[in-house]
């Protein structure tokens, strides 16, 4: 079945007219845009690696759908060119191959690199993927790869440690050198070799003095990346963003953001954490340089692993509140390393037991990686996105603008090259080199969420467009549908679930605003109209059964006064469709399921505590019936006689006793704010 094909099949739970898709059986390749890539410069691809070399299929796009339809990709994705990408062979060719739908040699491979298991497949080709390879490490992974370089650098000690144990390799001088810099390290007296809290000087010493040598290393990965880019881009049927990882972490915590731009004019090389050592020098040095056709954004991500300092008021940060969010219009909420939505830590959501999804037991990298974290430690609250929502609130009042204004994504942050790889089914691990046989990976990280954008068409501007205006929303994985449009009782009727899915847009767009916008005081109480739909693909039961949903929801943050006249922020979760007594039910000893639940549930809700003096936020959140997860799936094929005393390092993880045995995969649609 090809894609449109599948997607017609679909047409029954779409809200729009069509999901975008394309086929076809042309072999002429997309045309390279003048000015992207320098051809005398790139990399022979006539060997690039394990996938094949013809040229993409070319396909006859549909019609843009002014009603706007649902696009499913990838914004965070790692491939062979960077550092931390330990396991795979995967290059950008192969990625973009991967999320068209062909099959890939995926981890682990042997000795002389071939994969040691079935080809790895998506079950779905995806509409629209970004290669975010880390712009920090590309020309140090080149020096340490490809002895015809610079001999000395490949023979340099951490080049040696790499090749040889490449995580840590990458501990060593990645993580050490780089992601840590400059704030790890003391300021030294003055006078006394102030010279070594420069950025470039925090790179390995094979760089050169000024990093000269891995500068000009990094050219060919990058080049290859933007080259792929153009390569495998059809405007209409699929689409590829040239983009790359900012890989800030000072003292472990995580500041990374993707930078996405919306064509392919971008900068000679990335703009990466030596140049730019804090996130507005990133905004400002690609603002000086971004100009014309050239257009960015940047996408914070997993705020769970950022020990409390994403969401830093602007004194403590040093950022312009107007500068981020020309910036910052979207966040990244989930992905292989866990959910940031929320969680159960003092302060933050006790009474929401939604919030106990998908937790890392870590609140930065050292501690991720390490297991230990001598640092200090930022309340746990800090950490999530519902938090950042409620101090947008806070410091809109005291700034005359909210900094955490974000729309949400989710992507899943493979290291394998892998976009879109998201099946609980059949995970193969992320970033460390997986066994054959066992579970795959850490029993806490999970195969990673969706990106989606509904927008008209599927082109770089369009959805481009969608990201800006925060038109988005993220999965945990499943591709649920998600729409939300805010108004008030004269515009968006009561029997708006009433009608067809075509009704329920066109109401929505004359009477309301989409996720994402704005709605503002004289406007009335605020009224939500919510549509969701399960994702109609069987997963479960040998893939002969869909999974349907369970409850839809809203999530309300706002300002209040205290009794001392203080603002002060409140949230409160309110469930508006489903949520009734189910015959649903999952064996985990086998992973059967069985039951019947909704494949829709729709809303028109009214806030019933709304205050106008108040400013808030309002985010939708759709929650399937349970099904196995990932980690429980692979211990089906554990030895009988498994002794948790002492077990195989492969097998480990299916005695760890916090281990969930399932899973309510979910999504999440970008808020609308209200504001006095």
């Amino acid at each position: 079945m090809s894609i449109f094909q599948y997607r017609l099949a679909l047409a029954g739970l779409v809200i729009t007219s069509m999901l975008a898709g394309c086929g076809g059986d042309s072999n002429n390749p997309p045309q390279q845009s003048d000015g992207v890539v320098d051809s005398e410069q790139t990399t022979d691809l006539t060997d690039s690696g394990p996938g094949n070399n013809s040229q993409p299929v070319a396909c006859e796009p549909p019609p843009p759908n002014s009603l706007r339809n649902a696009y499913f990709g990838e914004l965070h994705l790692h491939t062979e060119y960077s550092l931390d990408a330990v396991a795979t062979r995967l290059k950008p060719e192969d990625a973009y191959r991967f999320a068209l739908g062909e099959p890939v040699a995926a981890p682990p491979y042997d000795e002389a690199g071939n994969s040691l298991i079935p080809p790895h497949q998506i079950d779905r080709p995806l509409d629209f993927a970004a290669i975010t390879d880390h712009g920090e490490w590309l020309g140090e992974q080149q020096l340490c790869t490809d002895p015809t370089i610079d001999t000395v650098a490949y023979n340099s000690p951490e080049c040696v440690v790499y090749r040889e144990d490449k995580e840590m390799g990458f501990l060593l001088f990645g993580g050490g050198w780089a992601a840590f810099s400059p704030a790890i390290f003391p300021e030294p007296e003055p006078g006394n070799l102030g010279y070594l809290t420069e950025p470039q000087a925090q790179r390995p010493l094979y760089c050169g003095p000024l990093g000269e040598k891995c500068e000009a290393a990094a050219r060919s990965p990058w080049q290859d990346i933007l080259l792929q880019n153009e390569r495998f881009n059809q405007p209409g049927c699929f689409t590829t963003f040239n983009a790359y990882e900012y890989t800030l972490s000072p003292q472990s915590d995580n500041l990374h953001r993707n930078v996405i731009f919306r064509g392919n004019e971008v900068p000679e090389r990335p703009i990466s954490v030596y140049e730019a050592p804090t996130p507005p020098d990133l905004w400002r040095q690609l603002d000086e340089i971004c100009n014309g056709d050239c257009e960015y954004l940047t996408i914070p991500h997993n705020s769970n692993l950022s020990n409390g300092r994403m969401f830093l008021s602007p004194e403590e940060d040093g950022y312009d509140v107007d500068e981020r969010r020309r910036a910052e219009p979207l966040i990244e909420i989930f992905q292989v390393k866990g959910d940031s939505e929320c969680n159960r830590a003092p302060g933050a959501s006790e009474d929401d037991p939604l919030c106990d999804f998908e937790k890392l037991p870590s609140t930065n990298f050292m501690e991720f990686f390490l297991g230990v974290n001598p640092l200090p430690t930022a309340p746990a609250r800090t950490n999530t996105v519902r938090y950042g929502l409620k101090q947008g609130l806070l410091f809109e009042q005291q700034y005359g603008a909210n900094p955490f204004q974000y729309g949400f994504i989710a992507s899943t942050d493979s290291h394998f090259g892998l976009p879109g790889s998201v099946d609980e089914q059949n995970f193969p691990g992320h970033r460390d080199v997986p066994p054959v046989r066992g579970v795959k990976d850490d029993w806490y990280n999970n195969p990673g969420g969706l990106a989606v954008a509904w927008a008209e068409e599927n082109t770089r501007d369009a959805l481009f467009d969608a990201f800006k205006r925060k038109e988005t929303y993220a999965t945990s994985g499943p591709r649920m549908q998600l729409r939300m449009f805010g108004g008030n009782a004269s515009g968006l009727p009561e029997n708006m679930c009433a009608g067809s899915g075509e009704s329920f847009v066109r109401r929505g767009d004359a009477g309301g605003v989409p996720m994402g916008s704005e709605l503002h005081a004289g406007q009335g109480r605020p009224r939500l109209a919510i549509w969701a739909a399960a994702d109609a693909w069987p997963r479960e039961n040998d893939r002969t059964t869909a999974v349907p949903l369970a409850r839809l929801q809203v999530i309300k943050g706002w300002v209040e006064k205290d009794e001392s006249g203080n603002p002060v922020t409140r949230q409160q979760v309110y469930d508006v469709a489903g949520a009734a007594q189910s015959d649903w039910q999952v064996d985990t000893s086998d992973c059967s399921v069985s039951g019947s639940g909704p494949a829709q549930l729709c809303a028109v809700w009214d806030d019933p505590d709304f205050d106008a003096s108040q400013n808030a936020f309002y985010y939708s959140r759709v929650v399937e019936q349970p099904t196995c997860r990932w980690q429980t799936r692979q211990c089906l094929a554990a030895p009988e006689d498994l002794d948790c005393s002492d077990p195989p390092a492969e097998w480990a993880a299916c005695c760890v006793a916090e281990a969930p045995a399932t899973v309510q995969e979910r999504a999440w649609a970008s808020p609308i704010w209200y504001k006095q």
